[in-house]
């Protein structure tokens, strides 16, 4: 399965973190196994780390927090019981937000996780050589009774009674009656059972480690609607200029000029004035969402819209390559970034977890997202059909996919099957002239002004 690291509980419980075992013939950043590596090196049980429920947003959680500096350092108990409450506030109070841990969690009444999804999207994001952001995931578990008493009934405890948590509090009250009685966790409208995140031994409770980060796109990159029906957050998705300008027959350059005269091709970075969107920031755009149609195609995730991230970038040109710094304040022309070095959003894929079950609603099937493209790249293109005919042919990494993740024999044929159709869709509209493969990267930067 992967590289274990082992851990003791204070109640003497075993717990492990697991390095899924890389995908075959992929090349992995040593960065990436540098993060992998940190994250089951945590120990959970050490003074200087604190453990709180996430109580935002949808989905149940451990964030993990560094105590090691400030007015809780080493102060465990100190910090859970009096700062935990506070939610997002805590991350404030400690050193860093350091990670978090998250179950499965399929109720009629709480929104969808699921734990190998997030496992897959950075595994196949490597394999694809994404240049959005995935971020490294592991799997974990943890002792059964440390989750109930010192995060989950917490955790359910403050969300009683909100209503704009609802579906978060559901979630904890579903882990806090699971631990004590498995069988409750199956009910009417449920997936799967406790067993979903709850050990065969029955003494821990496991689930996928990951730290994300980045801001929030607002209705440019997420769609304009945010609390109705998925159906209409989707249309709304597939609206926004990115898939309007994948989505437009024309060559590059024309395609993103067409978009951008539309009165919506604009977009507010976080705490700085509404702006229009330039000709190469809607290139970067473009390949990043084809990226994201792609990979959310195959893993039928059911929970995108709202759930894109991003940070921003200087870039600039020299001799004749691209260059990149992490924006933080600086001003262009000093510090070694040149006067005419742009400000590019980046996006960033931190929530995956509603991905790799055949009961959720693969809604980009659904409402034909593939087959309306007429730009894509040509790299993602022929690594696409390399990993399906791997798949046809059941070679080495559909059997990586089928032992490394726990996955059911049907979760594992969908994922097959989506690839499938993927790869038919995109190789059928090439095959008819209907695709053009012009999204390279020497392309992007001029926002489609190079020739394709």
């Amino acid at each position: 399965m992967g590289q274990i690291s082992a851990y003791q509980s204070y109640n003497g419980i075993a717990e492990r973190c697991v390095r899924i075992s890389p995908m075959p013939t992929v090349l992995y950043d040593p960065d990436d196994l540098k993060d992998e590596a940190e994250l089951c090196s945590l120990d959970a049980y050490d003074v200087d780390v604190a453990l709180c429920p996430k109580i935002w947003s949808t989905s149940p959680a451990i964030v993990f927090y560094d105590i090691s500096e400030g007015k809780f350092q080493g102060d465990r108990l100190g910090f859970q019981t009096k700062v935990c409450a506070g939610g997002k506030i805590a991350k404030y109070v400690a050193k860093d937000a350091i990670t978090r841990l998250k179950f499965t969690m399929n109720q009629e009444t709480t929104s969808a996780t699921f734990t190998p999804s997030s496992l897959l999207y950075y595994h196949l994001s490597r394999y694809f050589d994404f240049s959005i952001t995935v971020p490294v995931a592991v799997w974990r578990s943890i002792d059964k009774s440390v989750l109930l008493n010192e995060v989950a009934l917490g955790g359910q405890d403050l969300t009683t009674g909100q209503d704009e948590l609802a579906l978060n509090h559901a979630a904890w009250s579903t882990i806090v009656d699971a631990i004590k009685q498995p069988d409750t966790y199956k009910k009417p409208g449920s997936y799967g059972s406790a067993a979903d995140f709850l050990t065969a031994d029955g003494t821990a409770a496991y689930g996928t480690m990951y730290d994300g980060g980045g801001t929030q796109y607002g209705p440019e990159m997420n769609g304009s609607v945010v609390f109705d029906t998925a159906e209409n957050r989707y249309a709304a998705f597939l609206q926004t200029p990115a898939v309007t300008a994948l989505n437009t027959d024309r060559p590059l350059a024309e395609a993103i000029s067409e978009t951008l005269k539309g009165d919506d091709a604009v977009f507010t970075p976080e705490g700085r004035e509404t702006q229009r969107i330039s000709p190469a920031q809607l290139a970067f755009w473009m390949h990043d969402m084809a990226e994201i149609l792609l990979i959310d195609s195959l893993m039928g995730q059911q929970d995108r819209p709202g759930n894109i991230d991003y940070r921003e970038y200087f870039y600039w040109e020299k001799d004749g390559k691209l260059k990149r710094e992490r924006f933080r304040d600086q001003v262009a022309g000093e510090g070694g970034i040149p006067q005419d070095a742009q400000i590019l959003l980046r996006s960033r894929l931190n929530d995956n977890d509603a991905g790799g079950r055949p009961e959720y609603d693969n809604h980009l099937v659904t409402m034909k997202a593939l087959e309306n493209l007429h730009h894509f790249d040509p790299a993602l293109y022929e690594k696409l059909q390399t990993l399906d005919t791997d798949f046809q042919s059941q070679g080495p990494i559909y059997l990586w996919l089928r032992g490394s993740f726990g996955l059911e024999e049907d979760q594992t044929d969908m994922i097959v099957a989506n690839t499938a159709f993927a790869a038919s869709v995109l190789r059928d509209r090439l095959a008819q002239g209907n695709l053009r493969l012009d999204l390279k990267s020497s392309a992007l930067f001029s926002g489609g002004a190079n020739k394709e």
